[in-house]
């Protein structure tokens, strides 16, 4: 791999100096003739996130190149030509988007041109926009996981972090547009200049890194997973219909838990059967992360989409710390170190989520001996406790 990269670095370095495609051509067919094309694209990733100055518009030429050489583009889908194949879905996402991005822009035009009555119009189409968050949320929680158990974590680190960026560039134009008859307009002009090139660099990534790249290294039973469970997250186009190969995360279902054999828990016994649906009916969402940092568990109380912190089956085994956005990873570490430690018993924090007032409490796990375990972690909507009515009602149980 270490050869791959260099090769690959000398030919990205050359193309950004300058030096014209034609001088190029033996060098990239000697250089490139024996690589598989994930082993090239895992190389230029390396290479793009360590050279500063190596952009995805150098690695776009780069992919074009390659297209000439060998007759083969790494960019196009062509693993399935199914239209609700994952894949199919993020490009067409990407479409509309890109088409989003284009009224916006047309719109603030008009509006800069006199045209007051936009206003409502502009508004509209930026809170749409906001669907793109969908198409993050889908590749943070089911994709990444798999490139991570591929190897690949720069990558999934570096785009989750462009979607943050982008999501605090969605928020601040939301918020101008909101008062642009109040404010100079060239904020709104600026805001919305900075979220169209950050969007613009994402689809280009997606396009010329991430598509061919997940192409290259997932198995169908990874597509099927995510196709599977994608619908929890939601979607940017309004109809996706299942995709053919997709109705089961992997074709096989889960043995059922036995129901013969009592075992101990805590102050009686049950089977594997009733606990399992004990914890199913408990009114909390639990996450459990074992003692090497790894996702382990979590009950289902609902379906995927109706939880408060979604969690799908494929995140099982991640390493917790790629289960957070970058900009968090250092904090929850901390709480994780902190708690694991003894320095606290329990961290707790709430927020307002739509309808519900969520409260979420991490706890250390230790055994009998006093040797960690893990962190449990319940969310619960406390929403419910706010609207009880004051005055008490107390039922006594008849003598």
């Amino acid at each position: 791999m270490a050869t791959d990269v260099s090769k690959v670095r000398l030919l990205l370095q050359r193309m950004n100096e300058g030096e014209p495609v034609e001088s190029l051509m033996e060098d990239f067919n000697t250089a490139l003739k024996e690589m598989k094309p994930g082993e090239m694209l895992g190389a230029i990733i390396e290479v793009k996130y360590v050279e500063k100055d190596i952009t995805i518009h150098d690695i776009k030429e780069f992919l074009n190149i390659h297209e000439h050489l060998y007759h083969k583009s790494l960019t196009d889908i062509h693993i399935s030509k199914d239209d609700c194949h994952p894949l199919h879905v993020l490009e067409k996402e990407n479409r509309l988007l890109s088409g989003s991005l284009e009224i916006i822009g047309h719109l603030l035009e008009c509006y800069e041109a006199g045209d007051g009555t936009m206003v409502e119009t502009l508004i509209a189409e930026v809170v749409r926009f906001e669907d793109i968050t969908c198409h993050f949320n889908r590749k943070e929680k089911l994709y990444f996981p798999i490139l991570e158990r591929r190897g690949i974590y720069t990558l999934p680190r570096k785009m989750w972090a462009q979607h943050d960026t982008i999501r605090l560039l969605l928020r601040a134009l939301r918020k101008r547009v909101e008062k642009i008859v109040d404010i100079e307009f060239r904020h709104v002009q600026k805001s919305f200049e900075d979220l169209r090139d950050a969007c613009g660099e994402m689809m280009l990534e997606e396009s010329y890194l991430f598509i061919p790249l997940t192409q290259s290294l997932f198995k169908e039973e990874d597509w099927s997973a995510i196709a599977a469970e994608s619908r929890a997250f939601g979607y940017a186009i309004e109809s996706v219909g299942k995709y053919r190969k997709g109705n089961s995360c992997s074709g096989k279902q889960p043995a059922p838990l036995d129901d013969t054999v009592n075992m101990q828990f805590g102050g009686g016994y049950l089977t594997a059967k009733e606990a399992n649906l004990l914890l199913n009916h408990l009114p909390v969402e639990i996450t459990f992360v074992d003692r090497n940092g790894l996702f382990k568990y979590f009950n289902e109380i609902g379906g995927a989409e109706e939880m408060m912190f979604i969690r799908t089956p494929l995140s099982i085994g991640r390493n917790v710390a790629n289960c957070h956005p970058p900009k968090s990873t250092k904090k929850v570490m901390h709480i994780i170190h902190d708690l694991k430690k003894r320095k606290k018993e329990s961290e707790t924090m709430w927020f307002r989520k739509k309808d519900k007032y969520v409260h979420v409490t991490y706890k250390a796990v230790f055994d009998e001996t006093g040797d960690f375990m893990g962190i449990l972690e319940y969310v619960q909507d406390i929403q419910p406790f706010f609207e009880l009515p004051r005055k008490v009602k107390r039922h006594t149980s008849p003598q």
